[in-house]
């Protein structure tokens, strides 16, 4: 697990094995990253998400919370 000195990760959060998490990152209370789960900088995961194995979250991106209203 590599988790960078400037990300957040709730301590209730389940990682996987081999998971890394980038700088700004927050990973929330009820978030199960998957093994392998790369999560990539300013990356936000919040609610009541599971993320599976091997997948890789891109910068900037928001999971578990509404969208932003586009009006």
């Amino acid at each position: 697990m590599k988790i960078h000195r400037l990300a957040i990760v709730h301590p209730d959060a389940v990682l996987g094995k081999e998971v890394e998490v980038g700088p700004y990152s927050i990973i929330g209370k009820d978030v199960t990253l998957g093994d392998g789960t790369v999560i990539k900088n300013n990356v936000t995961v919040t609610g009541n998400t599971i993320i599976g194995k091997n997948n890789i979250i891109h910068p900037n991106a928001v999971l578990g919370a509404e969208p932003q209203d586009l009006k």
